[in-house]
């Protein structure tokens, strides 16, 4: 008895104990929900610790699936999705008719799984007219592949630099701002209208041949950069200019003025081992296609954040460096294995320091290097299944808050009737309201 009577009690401890650390466990994970609603940008760090690796865009079937359901969507790609729960969490607002003539604005809606075209701007350049056609298109694939309803509603976005209020845009500010912007996919995910650009899915190809067929250890020990000097951030106006004064004459650099004599297709840059990544009045965009190089992305901290800016984990340049009182940048880490990208100084006053100390220390360029391709490529997260997944989400959320006043607005017109007068206009401008 008393054999038995010891191994009740012992059974009624471990019990106790096993108890214990459950309620601990529950207690924990709800304050870390918690916390995570307050601050997304943890939530969605955290959840890209989970991320399964693949060594190329197509070695995930999912990957390349436009058609997967909600739930499947959020399980393929932890943290898609904290941006939107963001937006949604501002809360519900009235949304009611722009003027027409608001550069770059298109105003749609979606009725019973079709897209309709309300007002288009009378753009007439090429730049504009070609975005804003490749984002409606994107809208169009995921609506006709959705393997559910999506809910009614009525919406707008602008393709300019500079988004508007209560519209989808391709960035936002870095910062706490009075706009109500929601993120959107590149116009890049469908096409660039450019015979030397390939859309994004052919260019992660190229990307991955190439990354496949060189080692790290064989990569120009440079950083390489190309662009316009003078398209410069309003925050930061001699940003490109300081890199290329930074860099002039260095044999750690590959940096200039793109020309005609040096541009070089995207998956080039991908030859380097450092590639320098710089916004433009707003934002740039050659960040997604950087972020899929097996290579360290260099960029200053940034003033506008993109659906792919989102996925930066980045470590300040002095933190790296182990420089006594380093000032750390929002949404940074401070380890170098945790992190995808190096921030560097807005002047760069840094980089060469930045890129001396990854020559000495190849380990940290490597393991860098790798986190990015890993977690952006290998997560799929620059897959046809991770667009449509998020305009889908886009969708479910924006009808979520949104109130619209159906009298304000016409019926429009159906895409695939408005993309043919496109075609027979030969985009020689667009229309105000259409419709009835």
């Amino acid at each position: 008895m008393a054999i038995f009577s010891r191994g009740l009690q012992r059974t009624a401890i471990i019990s106790c104990f096993l108890f214990t650390l459950v309620t601990i466990s529950i207690f924990y994970d709800t304050r870390a929900a918690e916390y995570a609603v307050r601050h997304p940008a943890w939530s969605a760090q955290r959840e890209l610790s989970t991320i399964t690796s693949y060594a190329t865009t197509s070695a995930n079937p999912l990957f390349q699936r436009p058609d997967l359901d909600e739930v499947t969507c959020g399980t393929t790609f932890p943290g898609l999705f904290v941006e939107i729960d963001g937006a949604v969490a501002r809360g519900p607002f009235h949304f009611s008719p722009s003027p027409v003539d608001y550069q770059g604005l298109v105003q749609a809606s979606i009725k019973n799984g079709k897209l309709y075209i309300l007002t288009t701007a009378p753009d007439t350049l090429p730049q504009i007219l070609h975005q804003r056609t490749a984002v409606l298109s994107q809208i169009h694939r995921a609506l006709i592949t959705s393997p559910s309803p999506l809910p009614n509603t009525t919406f707008a976005f602008t393709i300019n630099d500079v988004p508007k209020n209560n519209t989808w845009g391709f960035a936002r500010p870095n910062k706490a701002s009075d706009l109500d912007v929601w993120l959107m996919p590149t116009f890049a995910s469908w096409s660039w209208p450019n015979a030397h650009l390939d859309a994004m899915d052919t260019t992660l190809l190229h990307i991955d041949a190439l990354e496949n067929s060189t080692t790290w250890d064989s990569k120009t020990d440079k950083a390489i950069w190309r662009g316009t000097p003078w398209f410069n951030p309003i925050g930061h106006p001699h940003l490109r200019k300081d890199l290329l004064k930074a860099a002039k004459g260095k044999d750690w650099a590959d940096v200039a003025p793109l020309n005609a004599s040096n541009v070089l297709p995207l998956e080039h840059f991908c030859r380097y081992k450092y590639v320098v990544y710089t916004e433009g009045v707003t934002y740039s965009g050659r960040l997604p296609f950087h972020q899929a190089c097996n290579s360290v992305l260099l960029t200053a901290p940034l003033d506008w954040l993109t659906t792919s800016a989102l996925l930066l984990r980045p470590i300040d340049a002095d933190v790296l460096m182990g420089r006594g009182g380093a000032k750390t940048s929002p949404g940074s880490v401070m380890a170098y294995a945790d992190a995808n990208a190096i921030y560097v100084a807005h002047d760069f006053s840094n980089l060469e320091a930045v890129v001396g100390f990854l020559r000495r220390n190849p380990h940290v360029g490597r393991r860098v290097a790798r986190n990015q391709r890993e977690w952006v490529v290998g997560g799929g997260y620059l897959g046809l299944a991770a667009e449509t997944c998020y305009w889908r989400a886009l969708v479910r959320g924006w009808a979520r808050v949104v109130h619209v006043d159906e009298g304000e607005w016409g019926t429009g017109e159906r895409f695939e009737g408005w993309l043919l007068g496109e075609v027979g206009r030969g985009r020689a401008g667009a229309r105000g309201r259409v419709g009835r």
